[in-house]
């Protein structure tokens, strides 16, 4: 039994599901390398990452026994579309965005049921154009005003295996007036924070990851003694979209800036907290899931771990709408089959690569020397050698991981000991922020050594503090505050990744790295081997690993 799941839109994708196992996926950025392809894209449907998927499988489009989508775009010719290409008569289900989210949370994190919290910027676009009218029929006993357009703003699910309940919506205006007291979304306030405080005029981008950097050089008790501005009224949570000290924008001073961002952080773990209560009340539920892309902030999903609220908690990798397509998949299959048992979630769902497309791809760089190891741990041991010797490596293993994190298939790693490391890699490699931090990759059973946390994290997706007498023992993953994103890295969710940390370990007496995504300036993360060996070529990286291949610069 096989499903598959695709999205229209930024960050569209696939992803095929064959007896109850995630078996392929991929997001269509890392095949066209254009980041969050789709954005601009006027709601093409990702046939690349389609193929990609069939292709790997060795099947047709006809060997798929259910297909869903879900769009955000405002016109939906998803069908028509599908049937120009692939020529056959059934067309594909529409979900609607939050919902493929909640699914794709929920159904990979082995849970019996669950709360799941669903906040990003919006979602699916309510109109006559579309199909999301079709699931909610009395949408006209809403205080909506029917005469303009909406979009899903934040929405709670209870869900189990074989079934799912909505139990909270907060719709918003599309596209959202701007500088408004309107209510709004979680990810329209940071998104607009982000606008005010982080834009890059050269190339208009406002990544939301750069104000969360940002927000851990304010001055707290300027944080502190700025007014609510989100706030619960009519047993509601209200919004506003209105910047937050407007007179303060990305073209002020570095101090002014971070504490504004503070501000915005602080307001964004607020309403988090403020969620998974009303998703507690109105469920019942032991178990909490998050999705959509305000649950990429660390932060945030740190607050709601350590609040008590639930028992349990689950964070997806791919939050952001890398994620639609694996809960478009997941609904499907809960269409076709009655589902008893789900397993936690394994990323590293990209295809591998062959030693003959590996070969190929170093013939096409005459510059390159390289070695191919018949033994893996030959191979690690001198790659811990160089990591030791403070060499910057891309490490590129097996299959891609889905999602913006990076879990060691597809890093730039270091050694975390030396305080200077964090600067070269992001002005000599990244090309980005000095203030940007980078995440730990930690041996689990020493994680708690280490950090103030023992939970098991291993995708990179909550902030915890390094304990005081590990702080100057590794500096280049200990950000200003003392905090850190770590990667809880096990023999059995990485093997590779975890043998080459114990190899380092074992020379510096330091179970951890640094990781970070193996991409270059303004590009996806890398693919392909080819797609490895140019970044490689392009920026400061002092050697590519790709399977069981060290290659070097001539």
């Amino acid at each position: 039994m096989r499903t598959l799941g695709f999205s229209v839109g930024h960050d569209k994708g696939a992803v095929i599901i064959e007896n109850g196992k995630v078996v392929i996926g991929i997001t269509q950025e890392r095949l066209s390398r254009i980041k969050h392809d789709g954005a601009y894209q006027g709601g093409t449907l990702p046939y690349e990452s389609i193929l990609y998927c069939l292709n790997h499988l060795g099947i047709t489009i006809k060997d798929i026994n259910s297909i869903v989508y879900s769009t955000t775009e405002l016109v939906d010719d998803v069908e028509e579309q599908f049937k120009n290409y692939f020529g056959i008569s059934v067309p594909p289900t529409f979900i609607p965005h939050h919902l493929a989210h909640a699914y794709s949370s929920f159904f990979s994190s082995g849970f019996e049921d669950a709360a799941v919290i669903v906040a990003d910027a919006s979602g699916s676009v309510l109109n006559s154009l579309n199909k999301l009218p079709n699931w909610y029929p009395n949408i006209g006993e809403l205080s909506l005003d029917l005469e303009e357009d909406w979009s899903e703003g934040i929405s709670i699910y209870h869900l189990t295996k074989n079934t799912q309940k909505e139990v909270y919506k907060k719709w918003i205006k599309y596209p959202v007036p701007l500088d408004t007291d309107d209510d709004v979304s979680v990810g329209t306030l940071y998104s607009e924070g982000s606008l005010q405080l982080i834009y890059e005029p050269n190339s208009h981008t406002w990544p939301a990851g750069k104000l969360m950097g940002l927000a851990s050089y304010a001055n707290q008790d300027i944080v502190n003694e700025a007014p609510f501005y989100i706030v619960e009224k009519d047993g509601d949570i209200f919004i506003p979209n209105r910047k937050i000290y407007p007179k303060v924008t990305y073209k002020s001073d570095f101090y002014s800036k971070a504490c504004v961002a503070g501000i915005y952080q602080r307001e964004q773990e607020r309403v988090s907290i403020m969620l998974a209560n009303k998703a507690k009340e109105l469920t019942g539920s032991n178990n909490v899931c998050v999705a959509g892309g305000s649950f990429l902030n660390c932060n945030s999903n740190e607050k709601i771990l350590n609040s008590g609220i639930f028992e349990n908690s689950y964070f997806i990798p791919p939050a952001d709408d890398s994620g639609i397509p694996l809960g478009c998949a997941w609904y499907a299959y809960q269409e076709l089959i009655d589902i008893q048992e789900t397993e936690i979630f394994s990323p590293y769902i990209g295809k591998p690569y062959s030693r003959l497309e590996v070969i190929e791809a170093i013939n096409k760089h005459k510059i390159l020397e390289f070695r191919e190891y018949d033994n893996m741990d030959e191979l690690t041991e001198d790659v811990s050698n160089l990591l030791v010797q403070n060499m910057v490596i891309g490490w590129y293993q097996g299959g891609s991981e889905i999602g913006p994190r990076a879990l060691g298939n597809r890093s730039i790693l270091a050694s975390p000991i030396n305080s200077w490391m964090t600067g070269h890699i992001n002005a000599d490699i990244k090309k980005r922020e000095w203030y940007r931090p980078f995440a730990p990759a930690v041996l689990f059973e020493y994680q708690r050594d280490i950090f103030e946390s023992d939970v098991y994290s291993p995708y990179m997706l909550v902030t915890t503090s390094v304990k005081e007498e590990w702080r100057n023992k590794i500096p280049a993953v200990t950000h200003i505050d003392y905090s850190a994103r770590h990667q809880s890295v096990t023999e059995s969710n990485n093997n590779k990744f975890y043998n080459l940390i114990t190899s380092f370990y074992n020379k510096t007496g330091v179970p951890v790295l640094l990781n970070t995504s193996f991409n270059g300036p303004k590009e996806p993360i890398v693919e392909s081997p080819y797609d490895a060996i140019r970044t490689f070529l392009e920026t400061g990286l002092d050697h590519v690993v790709i399977n069981n291949f060290l290659i070097s610069k001539n």
